[in-house]
């Protein structure tokens, strides 16, 4: 029998999900736990998992919809033997949220799609023949496997039914050429010649921009323009940032810093982490005088619920920190700033970071922020005005360490010198108290005695 399968609940309050990928196609036979599909919601993005053996029937949605929860996507049916149908039509329709966790993601999947009201007089599909070159792995080996040259027939898969995972790759030698399991896209056709015209005296010709698939094919055909589509990660950003500066009067208050000491003291850490495994950026600094700076100015760790006119204090300082990713700009949140040393929060800090960028984010690791920080230290830069990560009230944006010219005790000495940025909501934040919080923020990059490095 077939049986739909409806989006399930992807985290608490989860109203809707873009279909970013399809992982499997019309007549594919999947086994338990086979990723089906990649799901965004405005908190992350998950894959949904098969919740049993069986054939891929219908794809019910298009790569870039946005359906609701509870809507079909798909419809699949057993291999083998019949699926044992719901008890009561109740049962079918009971709503079930999804952690991002893998374990928890897959048994709820599954239970959404166990629980699913069965139509009788649809017909049985049958399970077709597994197609020649088709090996299961995850979208994350898949990845891998493209950028070391590695050919997954062969490679033993150690998740469920034999599934290829990220880590059975690790130590694999690169083979030529690579087998991808994802099709290539096909090639855009040529555009048929034009009739023989009668050429005029002096003719100039104007080239006419023609869309194409893809960057690779725009070049090879020498295109003007390139439409690609406008989905996925970069979509949410757009709708995100736009509602953040409709929503909020934006002002930004910038401050010189002089982080001479910081640099001293961050490259004894840097050495010492090294021997521990851990990597120590400027980072942990900044965000440790972040968290010391707002507990003097708790109104910038605070959010504005509009619905019952009431300014919300946090009492937990959990700072996101915005990450560059291939995808476009993911904020991975580290948890309980205040309670960790800096060498702890290097090492959760180089693991958001990494999840980020591999695309293996929680939904616990991109939620719950209270503040966020921006750098663009590593590229360079002066001056930034960060749009702020709504519904917090406050973003700092860090630049460049440079050495400069400046004046101390009357003369001209070199230095260590960064510029940090502050936007801040003006309805709930003031020019005075964002411009004493950035100077307690500086106070304490100058004075990093008053830090503590813990033990690594």
């Amino acid at each position: 029998m077939a049986v739909d399968f409806k989006l399930p609940e992807i985290g608490e309050g989860t109203a809707e999900g873009e279909i970013i990928k399809w992982l499997v196609a019309v007549g594919d036979e999947v086994a338990e736990d086979t990723p089906l599909v990649e799901v965004m919601t405005d908190k992350a993005t998950v894959e949904i998992p098969s919740p049993g053996p069986g054939i891929v029937a219908e794809l019910r949605a298009a790569e870039g919809d946005v359906v609701d929860v509870g809507a079909v996507i798909m419809v699949f049916g057993e291999s083998g033997a019949e699926t044992e149908p719901a008890s009561s039509p109740a049962e079918a329709t009971v709503p079930l949220a999804v952690p991002v966790s893998s374990r928890d993601t897959v048994d709820a999947a599954r239970a959404v799609a166990r629980a699913e009201l069965e139509d009788a007089e649809r017909p049985v599909w049958e399970a077709p023949a597994p197609g020649p070159g088709r090996v299961p792995s995850t979208p994350a080996a898949r990845r891998l496997a493209r950028e070391k040259g590695i050919d997954l027939i062969g490679v033993q898969g150690s998740g469920r039914g034999g599934m290829v995972m990220r880590e059975d790759l690790e130590g694999v030698e690169s083979s030529a050429p690579a087998t991808v399991t994802e099709p290539a896209p096909a090639p855009t056709p040529s555009p048929a010649p034009a009739p023989a015209m009668p050429a005029p005296p002096t003719p100039t010709p104007t080239p006419t921009p023609v869309p194409v698939a893809s960057q690779s094919s725009a070049q090879a055909d020498g295109a003007l323009e390139e439409r690609v589509p406008f989905r996925g990660l970069r979509r949410k950003i757009a709708e995100r940032l736009a509602e953040a500066k409709r929503v909020i009067p934006h002002f930004t208050y910038v401050e010189e810093c002089d982080a001479t000491e910081i640099v001293t003291l961050r490259a004894r850490a840097k050495e010492v982490g090294a021997a521990h495994g851990i990597k120590v950026t400027y980072l942990p600094f900044f965000l440790k005088a972040m968290v010391e700076a707002v507990k003097l100015h708790p109104i910038l760790n605070s959010s504005l619920d509009e619905e019952n006119s009431e300014v919300v204090y946090k009492h937990y300082y959990n700072f996101g920190i915005a990450t560059d990713t291939e995808r476009g700009l993911v904020v991975p949140v580290v948890k309980n700033v205040d309670q960790l040393s800096i060498y702890e929060l290097a090492r959760e800090i180089d693991r958001l970071a990494t999840a980020a960028r591999e695309g293996r984010s929680s939904l616990d690791d991109l939620t719950g922020g209270t503040m966020t920080i921006t750098s663009t230290g590593n590229i360079g830069g002066v001056l930034a005005t960060p749009i702020i990560n709504y519904p917090e009230v406050a973003i700092v944006g860090v630049t460049a360490i440079r050495p400069r010219a400046v004046v101390r005790d009357g003369e001209i000495v070199i230095r260590q010198m960064v510029n940090l940025a502050i936007s801040l909501d003006h309805r709930i934040v003031d020019g005075a108290p964002g411009a004493m919080f950035m100077r307690d923020m500086v106070a304490l990059l100058e004075d990093p005695k008053l830090q503590t490095l813990g033990q690594p």
